[in-house]
C-alpha cells in the first residue's frame, strides 16, 4: 500500500477525556487541527459496531518519519508498529474518525477511515517498554494484493513444480490417446488481481498472460519458442514465509 495514507479506528480502550495543546482542541465532537475543523460524522452504525480509541496510519512511502513526528506533535500517544509499517496511536474515544482525516490531510495520499469492526486492519502489537522499538506483529496478514513480482515468482514457481513432478499428464478427449506435456514460463506479467467470495484474508486470484514453451512427449520445452497463455494463479499469504505463496 505504497503511496497511500491509510487510517482506521482500531478495537482498544483508552483512558481519559480529550485533552488539546498549542495545536490542537477539542470543540465539543469537532477536532480543531492547527486552524482547521474536523467535524464528527453522523452513522447509523448499530450499537456494538464501533471500535473506539485507537487511529491507525499507514504513511506513504518517506513520510513515516512525518508521521512519527506528527503523533506526537498533537499529543497523540504512538504505541506501536506492524511489520507493514502501520503506526499505532492512541485518541480520544469519539475523535477516531477526525483524526483519520486529520493526519491524512496533513500526511497526503489517500485514506480510509471505518468504524466496522469488519474493516479493522490487520493486527497491530502494543509497544515495547518506554524508550524501545514496538515489536513485529508476526501473523499480520496484508491488505495488499499480490505485487507484479510476486505474481511473476509464483507463476513460475507453479510450472517448475509440475516438471519437476515429470509433467502433466492429460488424456484426448475424442481418441483417448495420452499425452504427457512438458512446460517451461519465460515470462510472467500480472494483469490483476481479486478476492474470490468466501476467501480469507490473504488469499487472492491473480490473472497473469504466461510467455510459455509447451512440448509434448520426451522433449524440452526450454527450446520450444515461447508463446502468450492466460492463466489464473490462486495466492495466499504464508506467515512462516512472511511473503506471498502459491495456494496449492
Amino acid at each position: 500500500m505504497v503511496g497511500w495514507v491509510l487510517c482506521l479506528a482500531l478495537l482498544a480502550g483508552c483512558g481519559g477525556g480529550p485533552d488539546g495543546n498549542e495545536y490542537v482542541d477539542y470543540d465539543g465532537t469537532t477536532l480543531v487541527v492547527e486552524g482547521t475543523e474536523y467535524a464528527r460524522e453522523n452513522t447509523m452504525d448499530p450499537p456494538g459496531t464501533f471500535l473506539p480509541g485507537r487511529v491507525v496510519v499507514q504513511p506513504e512511502e518517506g513520510k513515516l518519519d512525518d508521521a512519527v513526528a506528527l503523533i506526537k506533535r498533537y499529543g497523540l500517544t504512538l504505541e506501536g508498529r506492524s511489520a507493514e509499517g502501520w503506526l499505532l496511536a492512541k485518541a480520544p474515544d469519539g475523535f477516531e474518525m477526525q483524526w483519520a482525516a486529520a493526519l491524512q490531510a496533513k500526511l497526503g495520499g489517500r485514506s480510509f477511515a471505518t468504524n466496522d469492526s469488519a474493516q479493522s486492519p490487520t493486527p497491530i502489537v502494543a509497544a515495547a517498554a518506554a524508550g524501545g522499538d514496538a515489536p513485529v506483529a508476526e501473523e499480520s496478514v496484508p491488505a495488499d494484493e499480490p505485487s507484479a513480482s510476486d505474481v511473476r515468482r509464483i507463476a513460475i514457481e507453479r510450472y517448475e513444480r509440475i516438471e519437476q513432478a515429470g509433467g502433466l499428464p492429460m488424456t484426448l478427449t475424442a481418441t483417448g490417446q495420452p499425452l504427457l506435456l512438458h512446460a517451461k514460463v519465460f515470462d510472467a506479467r500480472k494483469e490483476s488481481c481479486r478476492r474470490l467470495p468466501g476467501a480469507k484474508p490473504g488469499e487472492w486470484e491473480c490473472e497473469a498472460e504466461l510467455m510459455m514453451g509447451l512440448c509434448n512427449g520426451d522433449c524440452d520445452p526450454a527450446d520450444e519458442e515461447p508463446l502468450p497463455k492466460g492463466e489464473r494463479v490462486a495466492i495466499r499469504w504464508d506467515p512462516a514465509q512472511r511473503g506471498f505463496a502459491l495456494d496449492d
